[in-house]
């Protein structure tokens, strides 16, 4: 083998040890122990991989439902803490997508953490699990980022999430996005209005505004709605 191959085999191999091992395994308690943490984060043999990780997450979402209680909550709080920490965004949305199926307020502050993520991506993520948990903690925080996120997709995960609570300010919003000009808010809006008032009065804006009123409105299926609201009984009889 010549000088150059074994350069190129030196660099290739630099390269994996420093990229399949620069994250920190997902669950180990020390993360609860700071002086534990400070000696876990420079032993060497609790690095793992990108693809180890994985792994034990998807196992670990699986499982999420049928773990006792006590262990849900110190997942939930390894999880939170490793979201805080972890530095490679694919790893945090991962994260996030685990810690969403852990309904326990341990759970909390990582999605909080994770709706301040400056990945939108993980942003979504945290919109998503926020709408599975009844509560106000979930929908202020909702709120919160309807109102705030520049992003029009997490609006839009928001918007939908929103859907799912109650209350005068959650009508008011989602009525709110009706006037957006973006289309996609003012389909999430929809989509959030479908959920919470139970009604279906097709894709567009307007219509939704008139019904939202008071009106009966007509729902006319023009070809730029869904396939199932072209089967909504007022277009077919029309």
């Amino acid at each position: 083998m010549n000088l150059q191959r074994v350069s190129v085999v030196l660099l290739f191999g630099t390269i994996f040890q420093v990229v399949g091992c620069q994250s920190r395994p997902i669950v180990n308690w020390n993360w609860v122990n700071d002086r534990a943490w400070a000696e876990w984060r420079d032993d060497d043999r609790y690095m793992t991989t990108w693809h180890e990780k994985e792994a034990y997450l998807e196992e670990l979402r699986d499982q999420a439902d049928s773990l006792p209680i006590a262990e849900q909550r110190q997942h939930a709080t390894a999880l939170s803490e490793q979201i805080k920490a972890e530095k490679i965004p694919v790893v945090r949305r991962e994260l996030v997508r685990t810690l969403a199926l852990f309904h326990v307020v341990e759970s909390e502050p990582g999605l909080q953490t994770a709706l301040e993520d400056s990945d939108p991506d993980i942003r979504i993520a945290a919109c998503k699990a926020m709408g599975t948990r009844p509560g106000k903690v979930a929908k202020d925080a909702l709120l919160k980022v309807i109102r705030s996120d520049e992003d029009g997709d997490v609006q839009s995960a928001g918007l939908r999430a929103l859907g799912g609570f109650e209350g005068q300010d959650v009508y008011d919003e989602l009525k709110k996005a009706l006037a957006s000009r973006d289309p996609a808010i003012q389909y999430a809006g929809i989509q959030g209005l479908r959920r919470l008032t139970g009604q279906d009065w097709g894709e567009d804006p307007e219509t939704w505004v008139a019904g939202l009123e008071g009106e009966a409105p007509e729902i006319v299926h023009d070809g730029s709605e869904s396939f199932l609201d072209a089967l909504h009984p007022r277009n077919l009889l029309r």
